[in-house]
């Protein structure tokens, strides 16, 4: 082993630790944050939940400003929006369908099936969204509404205590925004000012309700 390795000194050249870079810090908290908020739905603290969605969705609207204020090389940058990616199908697909089915889940039968359906189907849009964002990425417009967006609804729907039916009505509802032909402008100042608000109020509101 010791000889084929001296052959072949550039058979392993890569690992994935190469691939950690502090520039990527924000999305690797979004995923953390997101972890989180499923820890504590099945805890039965929905506005703790809630609060943590919101939290994950100005970390990741944030992500690739502050990755851009590092020097990176090609691979970096590549592999910073792999991550990206990965994350938000981790946080604002998975996580908020694991928050809903410990807080509002199905009774069972038909509504169960129905439910789940749709969870299954907001699922698959969320990483069909990622994917055409990745391929078809447009500098002027969001094409279908964002993900982050979805978890501010999620979040904001979390202060209303929703039963499994609103929420499988916003499955499906989130579903369909997320890879519609819906063209968005892309948020600069004003804009990225108005939804960091809306994710801070949300954040305000869970905790207010928390401290009652």
């Amino acid at each position: 082993m010791q000889s084929l390795h001296k052959r072949h000194p550039t058979s392993f050249p890569l690992a994935p630790v190469r691939d950690l870079h502090v520039s990527n810090a924000l999305s690797y908290l979004s995923l953390v944050i997101g972890t989180l908020a499923v820890t504590a739905a099945h805890s039965a603290r929905p506005h703790l939940a809630g609060a943590l969605l919101a939290a994950a969705a100005i970390a990741d609207t944030f992500d690739g400003k502050f990755a851009r204020l590092f020097t990176r090389t090609r691979r970096q940058a590549r592999a910073g929006g792999e991550i990206d990616s990965l994350v938000d199908a981790c946080v604002f697909g998975m996580a908020p369908v694991a928050v809903m089915s410990a807080l509002a889940p199905p009774a069972g039968g038909v509504a169960a099936l129905v439910w789940w359906l749709a969870a299954a189907c907001y699922l698959i849009a969320v990483v069909t969204r990622l994917v055409f964002f990745n391929l078809e990425d447009n500098q002027l417009v969001f094409v279908g509404v964002p993900t982050p967006a979805i978890a501010l609804i999620w979040s904001s729907l979390l202060l209303a205590g929703p039963g499994a039916g609103l929420v499988t009505i916003t499955f499906a509802a989130c579903a369909v925004a997320m890879v519609a032909p819906i063209p968005i402008p892309r948020p600069r100042a004003a804009g990225l000012a108005l939804f960091a608000a809306w994710a801070l109020i949300s954040v305000g509101a869970h905790a207010v309700a928390m401290a009652r």
